[in-house]
């Protein structure tokens, strides 16, 4: 189907007006033209679209079924417009990546935030591991994401946003050999862990690789709340974000394990196409590092955090 959207902007300008002279008025064309892009428009879809009595027009019943597709494809192309004429990603879709643990805790503020701010934006979300997300931003595939350690290209700009502080959580009634337990202690235990690409599968892999173990059972999940459940229910000893499992921790349900050595954190950064560095864009990263800082989503050191909750756990 090759309508243009020429053809398009013409009828809808027809039904707004009532007649083909006011679409010409409107669109400040000669009648003759928009006649032409009508039956233009006619013959591309193969079916009549208007009734004329005399200097009055009514609409078929395909005409009416075609306003919908028509007001659905001239309001995208405004909108690409004003997208790319404007390089703001904040004036049309914003093509926004994050990783699980900040959808879980601070995506709802976020969006709120945004509609508050940008009445009229769109979003398109991907939540992904850090893997995903620096290929998607790497490929230009999406404007500005919340990554850890991110692999990135030189178009892509970071900026830091803090530490995701990593544990190993087990059942309440999980009795460990000893108070501090080292990755050979860990080993003969089932573990869950985020699945190969992701951050967290090097950072563990590295782990037991430098103190020279190999884990017996390792299964892998790429859903922080469904590893919750598995630790909840006794099933696993899982690797989770500490923020993540604060509330848990807190009311009982998951015990935290003390480990040597710990855990290497994970640098988070807010990242951005450079391409589109401009006012808008910078506050969108200010009102994301807003969201991150209110609830407390990434620790600002390495480990003051974890150190914390061990001793809130440990109480």
């Amino acid at each position: 189907m090759n309508a243009t959207l020429n053809q398009l902007r013409a009828f809808l300008a027809i039904v707004r007006g009532g007649s083909f002279q006011a679409a010409a008025q409107e669109l400040h064309l000669s009648q003759p033209s928009i006649s032409q892009r009508v039956r233009e428009l006619e013959a591309e879809l193969g079916t009549r679209l208007f009734v004329r009595r005399g200097p009055r027009i009514s609409l078929t019943a395909e005409a009416h079924a075609l306003m919908v597709y028509a007001e659905r494809m001239v309001s995208t192309a405004q909108e690409m417009g004003e997208r790319f004429g404007s390089r703001n990603p904040l004036r049309g879709t914003l093509r926004i990546g994050m990783s699980e643990n900040f959808a879980l805790l601070a995506l709802g503020e976020l969006l709120r935030r945004l509609e508050q701010r940008y009445p009229a934006i769109r979003t398109l979300l991907f939540v992904g591991d850090s893997g995903q997300l620096s290929a998607k931003l790497n490929a230009c595939e999406l404007d500005i994401g919340i990554v850890a350690e991110p692999g990135l290209e030189p178009h892509v700009a970071q900026q830091p946003a803090g530490y995701s502080l990593l544990g190993w959580f087990a059942h309440p009634g999980f009795r460990p050999t000893r108070d501090v337990l080292s990755p050979a202690d860990l080993a003969h235990d089932h573990l869950m862990i985020a699945p190969p690409g992701s951050r967290q599968h090097s950072t563990i892999g590295q782990w037991f690789s430098h103190a020279g173990v190999t884990p017996a059972r390792i299964s892998t999940c790429n859903n922080v709340g469904v590893t919750l459940l598995a630790v909840q229910h006794g099933a696993a000893i899982g690797l989770l974000p500490l923020r993540v499992v604060r509330d848990e921790l807190a009311a009982g349900t998951v015990r935290l394990l003390r480990v040597s050595p710990e855990i290497p954190a994970h640098r988070i950064s807010l990242c951005y196409q450079t391409s589109e560095m401009g006012e808008g864009l910078l506050e969108l990263v200010e009102l994301l590092g807003t969201v991150i800082n209110d609830f407390e989503v990434f620790a600002a050191r390495p480990s003051t955090t974890r150190r914390g909750m061990q001793s809130t756990e440990k109480e």
